[in-house]
This record gives C-alpha cells, sequence and structure tokens, in this order.
C-alpha cells in the first residue's frame, strides 16, 4: 500500500485517472487502492479531493462506455468474451441478463462494488438497448459512489491504510458473495416456478372417465338422467 501511496504522490492524480481506466477496462489494476491512496494524500493536503473524486468518476465513465458501446455493436459476442474466462460461462451469462432483465440500470449504481458484476453490466447495457444518455447517468452516479466510498475511506483512516486496504477487500469480497447467492435463488425460483407453469396444463386437460361410454362428461350424463326423470 505504502508503494501505491508514494507512486500516487509522484505522479499526481494522472496514475489515479490512467490506474483506474485500466481496472475499469479489465487490467489487473487495483483500482480501489489507488482510490484510498488519494484519500489520504488528501488528508495529507498533497492532492486535491475534489480533482481527484472528479478524475476518478470520469475515468471509470469513460472506460464503461468503451464497453457500452463494444456491447452495442456486437451484443452476445462481447458478453461471451468475458464470461469465457469463468468456469461456467453460460450460468454466468445467464445470470446477468436475467439481473438486468428484472433491475435495469439500478445495478449499475451498486456493480463497481462487486466484482465480476462490474466487468459485464456495461455490454449487457448496450446489448439490451439501454439509451446511452441513461447508461451514462446511472453509470456516473454508480462511479461516484464508488470514488467517494473508497477515497473517503483512505481520507478519514489515512493513518492507517493497510488495515482499512484489507478491510475493504474483505467488504468486496462479502459483498460479491451476497450478491450472487442472491442471483441463485432468484434464478432458482424462477426455474421452479417454470416447472410448476408448464405441468398446470397437463393437470387440467385431465378429465373423469365417462361411464356412459358415449364420449358426454359426467355433467351431461347427470343432466340426462334429470330429464328422464321429469318426463316421468
Amino acid at each position: 500500500m505504502n508503494a501505491i501511496v508514494e507512486f500516487v504522490v509522484k505522479h499526481g492524480n494522472s496514475i489515479l485517472f490512467a490506474a483506474l481506466f485500466a481496472h475499469q477496462i479489465g487490467l489487473p489494476i487495483p483500482g480501489p487502492l489507488f482510490l484510498l491512496a488519494a484519500g489520504a494524500l488528501a488528508a495529507a493536503g498533497k492532492l486535491g479531493l475534489a480533482a481527484s473524486l472528479s478524475l476518478a468518476v470520469a475515468a471509470c465513465v469513460l472506460a464503461d462506455l468503451v464497453w457500452y458501446e463494444a456491447g452495442r455493436r456486437r451484443g452476445n459476442r462481447v458478453l461471451h468474451f468475458i464470461h469465457r474466462f469463468t468456469r461456467d460461462p453460460d450460468a454466468h451469462d445467464r445470470r446477468a441478463k436475467e439481473a438486468f432483465a428484472r433491475y435495469g440500470p439500478l445495478l449499475l449504481l451498486v456493480a463497481k462494488f462487486v466484482p465480476g458484476l462490474d466487468a459485464v453490466l456495461p455490454p449487457l447495457a448496450g446489448a439490451s438497448g439501454t439509451s446511452r444518455l441513461r447508461f451514462l447517468t446511472f453509470d456516473a452516479v454508480g462511479a461516484a459512489l464508488y470514488s467517494v466510498a473508497y477515497a473517503g475511506l483512505g481520507y478519514v483512516f489515512s493513518h492507517d491504510l493497510d488495515h482499512v486496504a484489507a478491510l475493504a477487500a474483505r467488504a468486496g469480497a462479502l459483498i460479491a458473495g451476497f450478491t450472487f447467492a442472491g442471483l441463485s435463488i432468484y434464478t432458482a425460483r424462477k426455474i421452479v416456478r417454470q416447472y410448476h407453469f408448464t405441468r398446470e396444463p397437463r393437470l387440467v386437460r385431465i378429465t373423469p372417465p365417462d361411464p356412459m361410454g358415449c364420449g358426454c362428461s359426467i355433467a351431461n350424463s347427470c343432466r340426462i338422467v334429470e330429464g328422464l326423470e321429469h318426463d316421468h
């Protein structure tokens, strides 16, 4: 963590912008750690907090816009490309689409706190036909929440960044676990509901055998008997 702080001190906000852009594009760069470092340096008066946050949001949105446009032009090809690095690409692709179908762009507000979900939502928004303005609005708010949260932690706990970084990593893993568990439960419930729905028509079509042997229903048979008794 100290090495990242020294790196940001040496290069300023330009390295913060580059690190977060690379992180959002998909490169293995620890974006949250750079935000923590920027917050700590802002607390020490070595960086402007407002400028750091503005550049961080801009970097996130620009990188996400690249993926959004890729999803808009290439559709499912981009999603398959992202999911091919997972153990079960089809399952991840299906869960992401179902989650977006249910919640829509609102997921962009929390996606950056959930590793994995953050990578797939921008191209999924483009592939689903979400307007560019709507995407940019929700993505910018999500990027602002993400940047303020991590830079704020660095600002408040600037004296113990290593401890805060460890807690942030654990919190990210916990949020990811809860998110994927919720999506799995939602998918399972939907499968069970669909199973019961497909079985209902079969049960409705089952009718009791015709005791008259003439193709009439029991109700019609009863009416015939009642008519004969009335005539007598």
